[in-house]
């Protein structure tokens, strides 16, 4: 009961900050790129401005930590294969960055994160073994945004539409598809400029949510693609909401 509670916690959470990254990213496609913060910061920020920010970002890092204590327990002591305890792992080390992100701007700590990427990235490259490995976690990267994409052409999603009026299920179904493949998208992105990065032996060519989209939008389908993208990040938000109120099985 208390996993089950704390996994949907954090796909709520999850979902808020995806909510958010939707609208500031929608902001930055039609005013310019240039002239809005991007990324996971800016979403975390948009948020903590919010009405009762303070609360709203709170509750996401509770939600935030809560999923990734349950995916990092099921990793190291779990029954399941190597392979789906090696995904857990990576997963819940990523909800944690993203909790500590949140917690670390709701108790207004300053941090270079964006320096200190860089650097662990050069450092990385340093190494013999630096940019076979570096180049193979990019192409994992693109992998699971390439999984994400084929998820929403399938169109076959984890949660009850039995329960919802059909003409809500199919726009709820609709939406997750959209925002299942526009997320894949960013992630192919963001894996396709770390392998860039590997092979250029370039720590600046490796890109975060927030630079994968600012480069999207100078490109010359520019800001009418970025807002395609933001609205479907936005999608992606919603359908975690969604699969926090009616996932079958967590």
């Amino acid at each position: 009961m208390l996993r089950s509670f704390a996994i949907r916690f954090g796909l709520g959470a999850l979902g808020a900050v995806y909510v958010a990254l939707g609208i500031v990213s929608a902001r930055v496609a039609m005013l310019g790129a240039a002239r809005r913060e991007q990324g996971i910061p800016a979403a975390l920020r948009f948020l903590l401005a919010q009405p009762r920010g303070p609360w709203i970002l709170g509750a996401v890092v509770v939600g935030l930590g809560s999923i990734a204590a349950v995916q990092i327990g099921e990793a190291a002591f779990g029954r399941r294969g190597a392979a789906t305890r090696t995904g857990l792992a990576a997963s819940g080390i990523g909800y944690a960055i993203l909790a500590w992100s949140a917690g670390r701007l709701l108790l207004h700590l300053n941090a270079r994160g964006t320096d200190l990427q860089k650097a662990s990235v050069s450092w990385l490259l340093g190494q013999s073994w630096g940019p076979a490995f570096l180049e193979a976690v990019g192409v994992a990267i693109a992998a699971g945004g390439l999984w994400e994409i084929f998820l929403g052409v399938r169109g076959r999603l984890p949660f009850r539409r039995d329960l919802l009026p059909r003409h809500l299920a199919r726009f709820l179904s609709a939406s997750a598809r959209f925002g299942l493949a526009a997320r894949g998208l960013v992630v192919c992105a963001v894996g396709y400029f770390v392998v860039a990065a590997a092979e250029d032996l370039d720590a600046t060519r490796v890109k975060t949510v927030g630079g994968t989209l600012r480069v999207l939008s100078k490109a010359s389908f520019g800001p009418l693609f970025t807002g395609i993208v933001a609205l479907g990040l936005a999608a992606y938000g919603v359908y975690m909401w969604t699969l926090m109120l009616l996932k079958r099985k967590v």
